[in-house]
């Protein structure tokens, strides 16, 4: 029996966003692409065998005497590649100890792990085990490579951060630049590989023809359909994959499952992105695929199409990969809003709809930011959507949603899009702002001015809307409904998520 090695990149997502501009972003990819390559060539070169490596993380089995050896060449190639980004690598010392015995003296953490233990079958101890060591050696690393920067020298004008070195060609013409960014400025501009080539394959066989547009430039280019130039972050994963791991009773299982859902996800995201495109006419893809690592993708879109996107991704995931369901969050904002932060709050979003989704199928969350901010949690920017009104409690939103109700909500803002004028559901939005009774007033007022066929209609959309909350509330105001699960008396409704994508879908 061989030895395991595991691996994790660190920080992969400050490496790929250091920069908000899209040869940087592709071209970090892109290195970590090509370390993730070279990592699986020097394994097997050295008489190992790779059980997974996606996105960043790696599983191998290699000769116990080649280990220490190993471990350095994959520091020194993620070095040499990137000079910044750096991966964590742990291995085997000793076989894991015994299960312990469940004793009623061992309660919290120790008390669960012991019970636990004798139902893991003996790899998935070695995985367990392996993983606890990793997490260990990530909190305890003190040093990552740096490049000294003196107050005095000219600032690298791609990233800021670092003494600029040479000249590069930019389409703004010759700009300064560290080390890091020449290299990963070079590499996005020369990918032709990886991801992007993998969805014109994909495309072509699927379809017949080659896709019809070209991979944008830059987030300008990306966005060039959209008159608002809004850009959408969408970040997906899978729910509880670690826990079906878990359950592989040897190597070659964990390998096939891993490879099972690999195959699942890209299917989901390549045919999500063909229905929704099939429409678009224009000179650039509207989209940028960044990464797809096993069961989880992070995506630049433009804006109208990520609420489709979304649906069609997480109905794929559950069709490809029957008994598996995933979570999804998008954060819309201008396209000048830093990556960075659009990534932190998308992250944030994935929690609170996998919290959603742990009382079952697929979630859904969203943010959209109409005036960008530099906020890294989206708990405060959705406090925008809640205030108190005479002692109770005002909530304007009903996220997370499962996936039955993103697909109602995106119905219901299309046909309020149809129905009404921007002007007009700007007006709603507003009046949702001046409280429950305020609002239904002016919506109710709004509606009995228009012809009966329209009236019927929105009406309809309305109760739709309510449904949306609870199915059989016990206590409604129109498209309001009182929460019963709160201890403060919560009025909830939805439809200003209706409202705020009807506005992203035009």
């Amino acid at each position: 029996m061989g030895t395991l090695i595991m691996g994790d990149v660190d920080a992969i997502k400050d490496y790929v966003f250091e920069s908000s501009r899209l040869p940087q972003i592709r071209g970090g990819s892109a290195l970590l692409m090509r370390c993730e390559e070279e990592v699986r060539r020097r394994i097997m070169e050295a008489g190992g065998t790779i059980w997974v490596a996606r996105g960043g993380f790696f599983l191998a089995e290699v000769p116990q005497d080649q280990a220490p050896h190993l471990i350095r060449e994959i520091h020194e190639i993620f070095d040499r590649h990137t000079l910044t980004a750096t991966i964590t690598l742990v291995s085997e010392e000793a076989p894991p100890p015994s299960p312990p015995s469940p004793s009623p003296s061992l309660d919290g953490w120790a008390g669960r792990l012991a019970r636990a233990s004798p139902s893991l079958t003996p790899f998935s101890r070695r995985i367990a085990f392996l993983a606890a060591r990793l997490r260990a050696a990530k909190e305890m690393k003190s040093h990552t490579p740096f490049f000294e920067t003196f107050p005095f020298g000219r600032r690298c004008a791609i990233c800021a951060k670092r003494a600029a070195m040479e000249w590069v060609s930019m389409p703004e013409g010759l700009t300064p630049a560290c080390p890091v960014c020449i290299q990963r400025h070079t590499a996005g501009r020369q990918a032709r590989r990886g991801i992007r080539r993998m969805w014109a394959l994909w495309y072509d066989q699927a379809t017949g023809q080659p896709f019809p547009d070209q991979p944008p430039q830059d987030l300008e280019q990306l966005v060039a359909g959209d008159p608002h130039g809004r850009l959408a972050f969408i970040y997906a994963d899978g729910n509880d994959m670690g826990r079906h791991l878990m359950e592989c009773t040897c190597p070659q299982d964990y390998r096939a499952l891993s490879r099972r859902i690999f195959k699942g996800t890209y299917r989901a995201v390549f045919e999500a992105l063909r229905d929704v495109l099939i429409a678009h006419h224009g000179s650039f893809w509207p989209f940028e695929l960044i990464n797809i690592g096993g069961d989880d993708i992070t995506l630049l879109i433009q804006a109208r199409y990520a609420l489709p996107f979304a649906i069609h991704f997480l109905k794929n995931f559950e069709r490809f990969l029957p008994s598996f369901t995933a979570s999804c969050s998008v954060v819309v904002a201008d396209h000048k809003y830093p990556i960075r932060y659009f990534e932190a709050l998308a992250a944030g979003l994935l929690s609170q709809a996998k919290a959603q989704a742990r009382r079952g199928g697929s979630a859904f969350q969203f943010l959209w930011l109409p005036d960008p901010i530099a906020v890294e949690e989206p708990e405060l920017l959705l406090q925008r959507y809640e205030y108190l009104e005479k002692g109770a409690r005002v909530q304007l939103t009903a996220r997370p949603y499962t996936l039955s109700q993103i697909e109602e909500l995106h119905q219901l803002a299309r046909h309020l899009a149809e129905l009404l004028p921007r002007s007009q559901r700007q007006r709603w939005a507003e009046a949702l702002f001046q409280g429950v009774l305020p609002s239904v007033s002016f919506i109710r007022y709004q509606i009995a001015r228009m012809p009966p066929g329209q009236q019927a209609s929105l009406i309809e959309i309305l109760n739709r809307t309510r449904a949306l909350v609870a199915s059989h509330p016990s206590n409604y105001l129109e498209f309001w409904v009182e929460d019963p699960s709160t201890n403060s008396r919560t009025w909830k409704t939805a439809l200003l998520d209706v409202l705020e994508w009807a506005e992203l879908l035009e």
